[in-house]
């Protein structure tokens, strides 16, 4: 360490052609820069510098010993800004979490975030069901709906209302439920991780109505529910990210016009200490950006 800061030492005093201009970028005193001088010399045995009142001027091993110093420091400041670089860009793999209805836009987003960051990889993992993102090693989940978890932090994306669908196929069969009530006449198809699966809530002028419905099919998977929507299978709330396509088509209709069936909104999970982590807070307020702009 002491051989680099004299090497330094010489090659600022070479650069500037004084001692006192190299104690001055070096942020040192003229007389330290001096002693590491006279310390090269005296090591190596041979005078670096001729000094005059005038100037200063390289001895023949001076110019030999000054090529390798400025060679050395050039390669030194080079990986300091390489380091400082992989500092502040992401890199490493970002292990992602979120529900199958989502599958589709994360692994859009996924895509879109690495192309800016070619250092780093992502592990998308999808799943309905909230994972435990602490035994897991999940850097950021994406999730429709919240439950508390002292040890995460969530940060809300945008909402993710629901709406009560069937295909036309459905309807004609069955009719159109025009009430909720109604819907226990109805083939339901019930989503096994929420926690009343049989209780549907909807709200309309501010009066709130929970209906108890049935239905043979019952599933874990978003995916699954759509499916069972398209295929004429019943009716399901489905989050309108997960059928936005379908609806603008035609393939499925929206039922009970004027009664909401909730809103749970999107969010990202994470560990409080991984966001210190440039990738993970990077790739957050990206998604934030990114879905906010969705109609």
């Amino acid at each position: 360490m002491d051989n680099f800061k004299r090497m330094t030492a010489f090659a600022r005093v070479v650069e500037a052609g004084s001692f006192a201009g190299a104690a001055k970028r070096l942020g040192m005193a003229r007389s330290a820069v001096s002693r590491h001088i006279a310390q090269l010399e005296k090591d190596f045995g041979v005078r670096l510098l001729n000094r005059t009142t005038r100037r200063l001027g390289l001895t023949e091993a001076g110019r030999i010993y000054y090529r390798s110093c400025a060679t050395i420091l050039a390669e030194a400041e080079a990986a300091e800004r390489r380091i400082r670089r992989l500092r502040d860009e992401p890199a490493g793999t970002l292990t992602l979490a979120g529900p199958t209805g989502l599958g589709p836009r994360l692994a859009a987003l996924a895509q879109d975030f690495i192309q800016r960051h070619p250092m780093l990889n992502i592990e998308l993992r999808l799943d309905d069901r909230v994972v435990d993102m602490v035994a897991e090693g999940i850097d950021v989940s994406i999730r429709i709906g919240w439950l508390a978890d002292s040890r995460l932090i969530a940060r809300r994306l945008c909402d993710s209302p629901r709406v009560l669908c069937a295909s036309p196929d459905y309807i004609e069969r069955h009719g159109r439920p025009r009430t909720p009530s109604q819907l226990a006449e109805h083939e339901c198809i019930i989503f096994t991780l929420l926690p009343t699966p049989h209780q549907w809530t909807f709200t309309r002028n501010g009066r709130t109505e929970t209906v108890h419905v049935n239905g043979r099919m019952r599933t874990d998977s978003a995916i699954a529910m759509r499916s069972l929507v398209l295929e004429g299978g019943g009716i399901a709330p489905l989050s309108r990210f997960l059928v936005a396509d379908e609806l603008a088509a035609g393939r499925v209709e929206p039922l009970l016009p004027g009664y909401d069936c909730g809103n749970a909104g999107v969010y990202a999970v994470y560990q409080d200490r991984h966001y210190k982590q440039t990738k993970v807070s990077l790739f957050i307020d990206f998604v934030e950006a990114r879905m906010k702009r969705l109609p």
